[in-house]
């Protein structure tokens, strides 16, 4: 199971982890992870494509054998809560559907 954890400061969106493979089917087949890989690569690009904050400004790791990503945010504003949102939204789709496979929560840090 991917258990995602949205990380909140004072109400804003600062950061995520994703932890493990969904277990949906064998890798190279799943959906689920395939999904939920997008949907992180996404947000990360777009915090800086889109949102404009710098590659200093995001604390990253990655572990793909592992199933692993964090992110924590060093500023915060409008457009990285836009950004958050949307990546909310995604996730929240693919736990209504895949709920045996992706969970999601928030945290308050």
């Amino acid at each position: 199971m991917t258990k995602i954890k949205i990380l909140k400061n004072d109400g804003n969106f600062v950061g995520f982890v994703v932890k493990g493979h969904s277990g949906y089917a064998e890798s190279g087949n799943d959906l689920v992870c395939a999904s939920i890989s997008i949907l992180v690569y996404t947000v990360l690009n777009s915090l800086n494509e889109v949102a404009g904050v710098a590659e200093e400004d995001m604390d990253v790791n990655i572990d793909e054998k592992k199933g692993f990503t964090s992110l924590k945010l060093k500023k915060v504003d409008y457009s990285t809560e836009v950004v958050f949102n949307v990546f909310i939204v995604g996730i929240t789709m693919l736990t209504e559907s895949y709920s045996d496979y992706v969970t999601l929560m928030f945290e308050e840090v």
